[in-house]
């Protein structure tokens, strides 16, 4: 294992579909095409104006440094303060993201160094992972 920090970024549902479960799963999607139009249609949880789509999104932290660290979400409407971390720890956070936009994360050492990741794009309803460095100084990807 690298002693980078490393930032990932996976979208909900990016989980794969078991072969046995796949044909009865499009077995349902073609009698579903068949429905008579506006029965049991559901809204899109993405539309713009559905109710149902996510507005917040969740960073899952590992801390692997023995220092705590404080963690700032850096976007085009501002820095907003994300949480602290303990040393040696894992914590997730969910934060309130209406809307797709630019984000990076500036991660604060307690008495020490700070660096931020690089800039992603994030939805409303991604999964961020950020692992941070056994040794900070080494922190791969951090400006």
């Amino acid at each position: 294992m690298s002693g980078g920090t490393t930032l990932t970024h996976s979208a909900r549902g990016s989980r794969g579909v078991h072969p046995a479960v796949r044909l009865p799963l499009l077995l349902c999607a073609a009698f579903a095409s068949c429905a008579p139009a506006g029965a049991g249609v559901a809204d899109d949880p993405y539309a713009l104006m559905s109710t149902n789509r996510p507005l917040r999104i969740r960073l899952v932290v590992r801390n692997m440094n023995f220092n705590d660290v404080r963690l700032f979400a850096m976007a085009p409407t501002g820095r907003t303060s994300i949480g602290q971390v303990g040393g040696k720890q894992d914590a997730e956070f969910e934060l309130d993201w209406p809307v797709s936009a630019y984000m990076s994360i500036e991660i604060n050492m307690v008495a020490g160094p700070k660096c931020e990741t690089q800039e992603m794009q994030v939805d409303p309803g991604d999964v961020l992972e950020l692992q941070i460095a056994v040794i900070f100084e080494q922190t791969a990807g951090c400006r």
